[in-house]
């Protein structure tokens, strides 16, 4: 490949908080309940990388990226009928025969979410900020790739506690940092039961 990023590529993390960040500076996605995954295009040649660097692209032929190089950070999900992301029927995408992983591909289909652009063609664009990748990523993006929503106010984004898996704030100032968990908050869903133990 060549690309200005190569793989393997640690994926900027996220600190945990108990509350949302307020302030003009943050933007808000919903948390989301997949495998995350860094892919590389370029040429006919793709790679999609998890979380810890290994190889997923043998586990889902069916995602299509643009033809145009590029490396995108994002998140691959599958949704059952209401709507919702489905991570059991994800894990069972992981299978080691391609007979079986052709079928579910097939029966199952993944989508991959896009949520941050880190370069295209031969421009590396970590030390962006935010704001600016993101904007270059929705204009890039285009189906069958999906765009991760995007809220500017903690009250927008409140409502995904309940609804998502919870909330990532970025700091649209910040640039990407591999494997740094600076510039990004996730607030994870806050699930109660009431019971007698």
């Amino acid at each position: 490949m060549s690309l200005p990023l190569r793989p393997p590529l640690a994926p900027q993390l996220a600190r945990s908080a108990r509350e949302l960040p307020v302030g003009e500076q943050w933007r808000y996605e919903p948390k989301l309940d997949g495998f995350r995954a860094i892919v590389f295009v370029d040429g006919d040649q793709t790679q999609i990388q998890s979380r810890g660097g290994k190889e997923l692209q043998r586990y889902f032929p069916e995602l299509r990226f643009p033809d145009r190089p590029c490396v995108l950070d994002g998140e691959i999900i599958i949704e059952d009928a209401g709507g919702r992301q489905n991570c059991e029927a994800l894990q069972s995408r992981i299978h080691p025969a391609a007979s079986r992983v052709a079928l579910l591909a097939d029966e199952i289909p993944a989508t991959f979410i896009a949520f941050d652009l880190l370069a295209v063609d031969d421009e590396p664009l970590l030390v962006e900020p935010f704001a600016r990748r993101r904007e270059r990523l929705e204009l890039f993006v285009s189906d069958p790739i999906a765009l991760s929503p995007l809220v500017t106010t903690a009250d927008e984004a409140a409502a995904w506690l309940e609804t998502a898996e919870g909330v990532i704030a970025k700091d649209a100032d910040a640039p990407y940092l591999p494997g740094g968990r600076r510039g990004m908050v996730k607030i994870k869903r806050l699930r109660t039961i009431d019971c007698v133990v």
